[in-house]
């Protein structure tokens, strides 16, 4: 089969042909039909995880079974699914309690084994979801992370409410739909972004202010919020933005930290005390996140053109790469 492998950090990654693994006793195997690239398919080329290398990235993915080990009565071949790409060992205290994004010796596709960019991927069984055959899999693919993970930073992290204010920081693939998401929760959005083609995107989404994230913005923001914001959601993965998103907080501000950094910021507790803030962290996503987010899909409540617009093969994935964060790219998808 064909696949993309980081072989070293900060190189590009090499497209070659590998043999098709053969899933284990309670695994699958999965023809890939499309995997998002994201932010974090970035960082990790970068080094921003301990990955274990060579390893096949990709993470946001969906395809459909053609290939079930001998103890899996949970899913039959040709079944099309997405996969939850954390592998969660369901004993542990945090995987009991659902939090099985929290998994104490959990694993990650595309980070510790080997992930979609690949035309076939090796995941636990209980790592896919079986989704519709009306459902089109370009849209299940970027479903599962893009708009997963915005869904479960509001819903489960800030607890997002009617009528509160949320400002979010950059408006890639995953600030757009922390936008619509939080029109969804009946939300007053102020979305922010250095790109006039993303503010245009935000408004699309629903967002009722758009500010450009420049010296002013964080003046703007204040003069629009008074007492300030009752959420802001930052995903750009930077310590800059992380700190100016902060010196947005207000009285009771949840600052929820979406996109992912290995750069310090500073900050003095007076800061927080002052204003009785708080700083919370968003790990990604569970699959309760991802099949609500399917629900929400299916009866035409989340928009995903956007996500979908460009495509490319697997033989163009350093392209693809690059593409992130760029201006003209909202999201690109490997489509097999």
């Amino acid at each position: 089969m064909k696949a993309a492998v980081l072989n070293t950090y900060n190189s590009p990654l090499e497209v070659k042909e590998i043999a098709t693994p053969s899933p284990g006793p309670e695994e699958v195997r999965v023809k890939v039909s499309a995997c998002g690239v994201c932010g974090s398919d970035v960082l990790l080329s970068k080094g921003g995880f301990p990955a274990v290398l060579p390893v096949i990235p990709g993470h946001e993915a969906s395809g459909t079974v053609d290939a079930v080990g001998k103890d899996v009565n949970t899913v039959s071949i040709g079944t099309p699914v997405a996969i939850y790409y954390i592998d969660h060992c369901t004993k542990c205290k945090p995987c009991m309690s659902g939090k099985v994004n929290m998994c104490l010796s959990l694993k990650r596709m595309g980070v510790e084994f080997n992930g979609a960019f690949a035309e076939s991927v090796i995941v636990p069984a209980r790592n896919v979801i079986p989704v519709e055959e009306s459902d089109n899999l370009l849209d299940i693919a970027v479903l599962t992370d893009a708009v997963a993970t915005p869904y479960h930073a509001l819903k489960t992290i800030a607890k997002a409410k009617k009528n509160e204010t949320v400002v979010v920081w950059g408006i890639g693939g995953i600030g757009s739909n922390a936008v619509q998401i939080a029109k969804l929760f009946d939300c007053n959005v102020i979305a922010v972004s250095r790109s006039q083609e993303k503010l245009s995107l935000a408004k699309e989404m629903g967002a009722d202010k758009v500010i450009t994230a420049d010296s002013e913005c964080v003046k703007k923001i204040k003069d629009l919020t008074g007492p300030g914001p009752e959420i802001v959601i930052q995903t750009v993965g930077s310590s800059e933005t992380d700190r100016t998103a902060f010196e947005t907080v207000g009285v009771g501000t949840r600052l929820v930290l979406v996109g992912a950094c290995t750069e310090p910021f500073q900050l003095s507790s007076t800061e927080m005390i002052w204003s009785e803030s708080s700083i919370h962290g968003s790990r990604g996503f569970t699959p309760t996140d991802i099949k609500e987010v399917f629900s929400l899909y299916r009866s035409g409540k989340i928009l995903t053109d956007h996500l979908t617009r460009s495509t490319k093969t697997v033989d163009q994935i350093n392209e693809a790469l690059k593409s992130v964060g760029q201006s003209d790219t909202v999201r690109t998808i490997i489509e097999f």
